[in-house]
């Protein structure tokens, strides 16, 4: 299933253009069967769900603010405060430091960009070549 596929990226795949015509083919239908619904319907009618789908739409979403120190709570969790040294603590707060910009700059999940154990992996590591790093992230973040 393409359900949870990546559809940002262009050109879509042939098999993703067909799921997506193939996901909104029935919409039109279903568009005239709820309208139909709603105007038989005595509570509510079409306008006041309308309304209501409008004031939905207009809830802006607004991110969470950037916890410096937000980095503490991932070794917290994960019981790895001893296990972690003043180096690596520094590393481990560089790397939430780098994911919260990237996370921002292209709009996108902290745990898109890079996951929370896969920071703490990093900064237990702290590997110093490239093929290092390669392999303590599979895959790759962006």
């Amino acid at each position: 299933s393409h359900q949870l596929a990546d559809w940002r990226q262009r050109p879509l795949p042939p098999a993703m253009r067909e799921y997506a015509i193939m996901d909104t083919h029935y919409l039109i239908d279903i568009y005239q069967h709820l309208k139909y619904d709603l105007a038989q319907h005595k509570v509510a009618n079409v306008k006041q769900v309308f309304d209501k789908s409008r004031e939905v739409c207009l809830i802006r979403y607004v991110p969470d603010p950037f916890k410096p120190s937000g980095y503490k709570s991932l070794m917290n969790n994960r019981r790895t405060k001893s296990n972690l040294n003043e180096t690596q603590e520094q590393v481990l707060k560089e790397l939430y430091d780098w994911r919260d910009q990237v996370a921002r700059q292209y709009d996108e999940s902290l745990i898109f960009v890079c996951e929370n154990s896969k920071l703490l992996r990093l900064a237990l590591a702290c590997p110093t070549t490239l093929t290092a790093l390669q392999g303590l992230m599979q895959p790759m973040p962006p």
